[in-house]
């Protein structure tokens, strides 16, 4: 058993990041992409500061993160890297291989303050 318990998702809270999948998240594609303002907003408060400063002031440089599927308990380590005004995930396409989404489907991610990663389901 785990020391800290994963944090689940709660539905009511005003940090999830809520993304509904386009064509472009899910055919062949090998990245998620989010826009910066919504993490500046629901992510970024939470990540520890080096973090950020790599991500937002270092020109291209990625930062690899965990991202936990709360359903599986299986984490996919992804690159994040800045890309305009958005960030991309690369490495989405291996989640994309187990869990086999499509266009419409609206996945929920949240920071896991306690395991520093992003945890994250389909709600919709």
């Amino acid at each position: 058993m785990a020391i800290f318990p994963d944090k689940p998702y709660e539905a009511n809270n005003p940090h999830n990041i809520m993304i509904t999948l386009s064509p472009f998240d899910v055919d062949m594609s090998t990245t998620i992409m989010m826009p910066k303002a919504l993490l500046e907003t629901n992510l970024f408060p939470f990540m520890k500061i080096s973090t950020l400063v790599e991500l937002l002031q270092v020109p291209n440089k990625p930062k690899m993160i965990g991202i936990y599927d709360i359903d599986s308990k299986i984490t996919t380590f992804v690159i994040m890297k800045k890309d305009g005004n958005n960030f991309k995930f690369h490495g989405w396409n291996d989640i994309l291989l187990r869990k086999h989404y499509k266009v419409g489907d609206t996945i929920a991610f949240w920071w896991d303050l306690r395991h520093t990663r992003l945890n994250f389901k389909q709600v919709a």
